[in-house]
């Protein structure tokens, strides 16, 4: 017998941290490749889990397409936050303290959003659909006779008469947060759908574990079940299920991939019409190793096949314990974060449709992220402290204007403006919304005998420009959508060390003579647009 006890707790997802002061305002990231494929934007959500000696903060970023921090949100009170993400309705959105909230371009917060109907709300996925309606996760607790089924402990013991089963639950609400939707996943399952291995404790048992819910292109539902290694997909109108993709129940042929997929997350449905997840993989010793990898299926809903048509996977022997995503691009290009993977520092890589990767972030501190996200374009400006520099007594200063509570400047100065000595790169961060702090574009000097001549510019927009590789030890390859007329080096203390001239979207600059270090490309389209590029030489 099903003893339904639903009732409202305040899930907290608690990091264990240390009482030390922080060695930074924000965590340090780490970009190991960077090909510099065009303007984005990344949003994730690093948090340190176990140890912890460098009391890091689990907080929200916004990365720039280098992999350098833009926005950041601190919270110093050590509770996670995850998937922070932008809706398709221009609102962002993460999850904290068992809701989920909406913010506005200016980081500010304008609405919440949690289950209904003494629901629990399950953190991992919330979707604002065209018609305003939100589709959630949640979990309710169901009293479970499970004494006649032998599969807990990994050793084929009998669970308790009286366990008590967490049970997803998927709820669709309406503009005015309504509940018109409900869909309980005890009333379609049966308990031994479930995988035995993450059956290990006989009272008290995370059964279904849902971990992403998709709105389909034909108007269902596809919810993603970790602890079935399974995709399901349910009927909007009537909660009947439509077909079962993987685990105990699959009712599909894989084509192309013998293991299928182990403790998934994050199914998509792309606009291809085919699906994405990023398969978790299994490390268990007593079966053959199945690594962590992005899948993209083929389905024929019809004759019930399933074709890998597309995998990514960046180490053949590291598996993910827990998280994950797959986000395919509109240019083709698939992000993916890899969670809770052993023995990796990665936290999420960009590889284009060859398998190539085109940018990665790291962290020497094994951090992690539930989600990591690429957008191409904001649907609105962000609202950057924008630098400007100015002459008084023969001295410069940079400033970041007036108005705001509080300044960072990359430099360590905490006043509006600061007065420029030399050669640098400068930046500010300044707060916006409710405890976050955003970041000016860059303003490079390499000009220190006049920091406002047109030798210094705020790179504010650029023409699209790649710069290929960088560090670069013999060859740095420029290739550019617009002809590049002149292109002048500079070492760090604003020394001129070479020059170009010409005109060509192409161009190779040898750097072989050049010693290790940062330098400064000063480069002029044929247009007239001023480019500000730094390179890096690095001989092995």
């Amino acid at each position: 017998m099903y003893i339904i006890k639903s009732f409202k707790v305040l899930i907290l997802f608690v990091i264990i941290l240390a009482s030390s002061a922080d060695a930074q305002p924000y965590v340090q990231l780490q970009p190991t490749v960077n090909t510099d494929f065009g303007k984005v934007y990344y949003f994730l959500c690093p948090t340190k889990v176990g140890t912890n000696p460098l009391n890091i903060k689990p907080s929200r970023l916004i990365l720039d397409s280098k992999g350098e921090v833009i926005y950041y949100k601190i919270n110093y009170g050590g509770l996670y936050t995850g998937d922070f993400t932008l809706q398709p309705n221009g609102m962002m959105s993460y999850s904290f303290r068992g809701k989920f909230f909406l913010m506005d371009s200016t980081f500010t917060i304008r609405d919440s959003v949690k289950t209904m109907n003494g629901i629990t709300a399950d953190l991992h996925e919330l979707q604002i659909l065209p018609n305003g309606h939100f589709l959630l996760l949640g979990t309710e607790e169901v009293t479970m006779d499970l004494s006649s089924f032998n599969m807990f402990s990994g050793n084929g013991s009998p669970g308790s008469d009286t366990a008590i089963v967490t049970s997803g639950v998927i709820q669709e609400l309406d503009e005015n947060k309504n509940v018109i939707f409900e869909w309980h996943a005890w009333q379609y399952y049966t308990f031994d759908d479930v995988d035995e291995a993450f059956l290990n404790n006989p009272i008290t048992v995370d059964w279904t574990h849902f971990n992403s819910l998709e709105f389909d292109s034909d108007g269902n539902l596809l919810v993603s079940s970790r602890h079935f290694n399974e995709i399901t997909k349910i009927d909007h109108t009537t909660g009947d299920i439509i077909w079962r993709l993987g685990g105990k129940r699959n009712e599909f042929t894989f084509i192309g991939d013998s293991q299928q997929f182990k403790g998934q997350h994050d199914i998509r449905r792309i606009a291809n019409g085919n699906i994405t997840l990023f398969d978790n993989g299994n490390g268990n010793a007593s079966s053959v190793f199945h690594p962590a990898s992005a899948k993209e299926y083929h389905l024929d809903e019809t004759v019930k096949t399933a074709e890998l048509v597309w995998q990514f996977v960046d180490q053949s022997d590291v598996y993910s314990t827990a998280l994950g995503n797959v986000q395919r691009l509109p240019d083709g290009h698939t992000l993916v974060n890899y969670g809770t993977e052993d023995n990796n520092s990665v936290i999420f890589n960009v590889v284009d449709t060859a398998w190539n990767k085109v940018f990665e972030i790291s962290t020497p501190n094994d951090l992690i992220s539930y989600r990591a996200f690429c957008y191409e374009k904001l649907p609105w400006e962000l609202p950057r402290p924008i630098i400007s520099c100015t002459e008084s007594g023969g001295q410069f200063y940079l400033d970041a204007g007036p108005g705001y509570p509080a300044y960072r400047w990359s430099d360590g100065s905490t006043t509006q403006s600061i007065q420029v000595n030399g050669v640098d790169s400068f930046y500010v961060f300044v707060p916006i919304g409710q405890g976050g702090f955003i970041r000016s574009e860059k303003f490079v000097v390499i000009n220190p005998e006049n920091p406002c001549d047109m030798a210094s510019v705020s790179m504010v927009t650029e023409p699209e420009l790649k710069i290929l590789p960088n560090p670069a030890s013999d060859v740095i390859r420029l290739i550019a959508k617009t002809a590049i007329k002149s292109i002048n080096v500079y070492d760090a203390r604003g020394i001129l060390v070479s020059t170009w001239l010409g005109s060509t979207d192409e161009i190779e600059i040898p750097c072989a003579s050049l010693s290790n270090g940062a330098y400064y490309m000063h480069i002029q389209d044929v247009a007239g647009n001023i480019i500000i590029k730094r390179m890096i030489v690095l001989h092995p």
